[in-house]
C-alpha cells in the first residue's frame, strides 16, 4: 500500500504500454492532494459566512413570527446558542452550493476540490451526508472547546497520510495551483470575516450585560417640568431632551435595542380646536409618515384625536395621539420597527406613564361607609 500523500504508481507491461494497477479503495489517485491547513482555512470561512447568511435568514422569519424569539435572543447566550442550532442548516446549503455550482468560495479560492474517490462530481446527497459527519466528528456539533479537540485530531490523520474521518474511502479533496491575487483575495476575507465575529461577537457581550442589568434595575423617576407630576420610566429607555421645530422641548424616549421610539411634547394650543391642531401635526409628518387611519376619541374624560400609519422609507409604524389640556396640545408620538408586537407593551406601559403626568385617569369615588 503506497503512502496516502503518494501518487499511484504506474508501470510497464511492455514497451509503449502503460498499465494502471487495480486501484484498492483506501489508495488515491494521482494528483495532489490537499493539505490540512488549507483544508482548515477553507472550512472555516465557509462555515462562517454560511452560518451567518442562515442566522441572518432564519432569525429574521422567525423574529416577525414570534415576538418572544427576539427576547431569547437578547439572553446572554441566546445569540450563541441559535448560531449553534444555525450550523446544520448552513451544512445543508453548503452541499446544496456546491452541487450546484460545483465548488464554494473559500474551497474555490484556495484551489480546493472534494470529488468522489472515483473522481466524480457528488451530488447533493453525498454532500450532505459527508457535511453532516464532518459536524460530528470534525466540528463536535460546533461546540468551541470540544471542536479545537476534534479538528486537531482530523488535522492529525491528514499529517500521517491518512485520510479524515468523514472521507474515509468515498471522497478525496484535491489541491490545485492558485495564483497569488486568488490567495490575497482569499486572506483579505477571511481576516474581514473573522475580525466580523469577533466585534459581533463583543457587541453581544454588551448587549447581553445590558439587557441583564435591565432586568434587574428598578424604574427610573421622571419627572414633567411643565406639570410637576412625576412618572417612573422602565430601565429599557434612554431620554433625550431636544428642541423642537418651533422652539418647544421635546422629550425622546429610545428603546435600548432601538425599534421603538416615543417622543412626549407639547405645544400651546392659542384657543385652536382639537381638529386644527391634529391637521397641523399631520401636515408636519406627511413627508415621512402616511396616516391611512385618524379618528376622534375620548381620552381619560377628555378630547383626543389619534393617528395611525407607516413610515413612508421604511417598515417602521407610527401611533400618534393627541390631547389638550390647559391650553396646551399634548402629544405622544410611537415609532416602532417590525414586529411591533416586541415593543407593543413597552410602549404601552410608557405611553400611559407619560400620560399620567398630564391627564391622570379619573380616580373612582370613595365608597360611602355605611352603618
Amino acid at each position: 500500500m503506497q503512502p496516502l500523500d503518494q501518487p499511484t504508481v504506474l508501470f510497464r507491461s511492455s514497451p509503449g504500454r502503460v498499465v494502471r494497477p487495480a486501484v484498492a479503495p483506501f489508495e488515491l489517485p494521482a494528483f495532489p492532494l490537499a493539505g490540512p491547513w488549507a483544508r482548515w482555512f477553507a472550512r472555516s470561512f465557509d462555515v462562517w459566512w454560511q452560518t451567518a447568511l442562515v442566522a441572518l435568514v432564519l432569525g429574521t422569519v422567525l423574529g416577525q413570527a414570534f415576538p418572544a424569539f427576539l427576547r431569547w435572543l437578547e439572553t446572554p447566550f441566546g445569540w450563541k446558542l441559535f448560531g449553534l442550532a444555525c450550523i446544520p442548516g448552513a451544512l445543508l446549503f453548503d452541499a446544496a452550493l456546491q452541487s450546484l455550482a460545483g465548488n464554494t468560495p473559500g474551497k474555490a479560492l484556495l484551489g480546493l476540490r472534494l470529488i468522489t474517490s472515483d473522481g466524480h462530481a457528488p451530488g447533493f446527497r453525498e454532500l450532505a451526508r459527508r457535511n453532516f459527519k464532518l459536524w460530528r466528528d470534525g466540528l463536535a456539533l460546533g461546540l468551541p472547546l470540544i471542536s479545537l479537540v476534534t479538528m486537531a485530531r482530523q488535522g492529525l490523520r491528514l499529517r500521517k497520510g491518512m485520510q479524515a474521518s468523514y472521507d474515509k474511502d468515498d471522497f478525496l479533496v484535491s489541491a490545485g495551483a492558485t495564483g497569488w491575487l486568488a490567495r490575497g483575495v482569499f486572506g483579505t476575507a477571511f481576516v474581514s470575516l473573522f475580525s466580523a465575529i469577533l466585534i459581533l461577537d463583543g457587541v453581544d457581550r454588551q448587549d447581553s450585560r445590558e439587557a441583564s442589568a435591565m432586568e434587574e434595575a428598578p424604574p427610573v423617576a421622571w419627572t414633567n417640568p411643565v406639570t410637576g407630576r412625576m412618572a417612573r420610566i422602565g430601565p429599557q429607555w434612554k431620554l433625550e431632551v431636544r428642541a423642537g421645530a418651533n422652539g418647544s422641548v421635546q422629550h425622546l424616549f429610545t428603546q435600548h435595542s432601538g425599534r421603538a421610539a416615543v417622543l412626549f411634547a407639547h405645544e400651546d394650543s392659542g384657543g385652536g380646536a382639537l381638529r386644527q391642531d391634529a391637521q397641523v401635526l399631520a401636515d408636519r409628518l406627511a413627508d415621512r409618515f402616511e396616516l391611512a387611519d385618524s379618528y376622534f376619541a375620548e381620552f381619560r374624560g377628555r378630547h383626543s384625536w389619534v393617528g395611525r400609519g407607516m413610515h413612508k422609507k421604511g417598515p417602521e409604524r407610527v401611533q400618534l395621539r393627541i390631547v389638550e389640556v390647559d391650553g396646551k396640545a399634548w402629544r405622544v408620538v410611537a415609532m416602532q420597527s417590525p414586529p411591533a408586537a416586541y415593543t407593543d407593551d413597552l410602549v404601552q406601559q410608557l405611553s400611559g406613564a407619560l400620560w399620567d403626568t398630564v391627564a391622570p385617569p379619573a380616580q373612582p369615588e370613595l365608597a360611602q361607609r355605611t352603618h
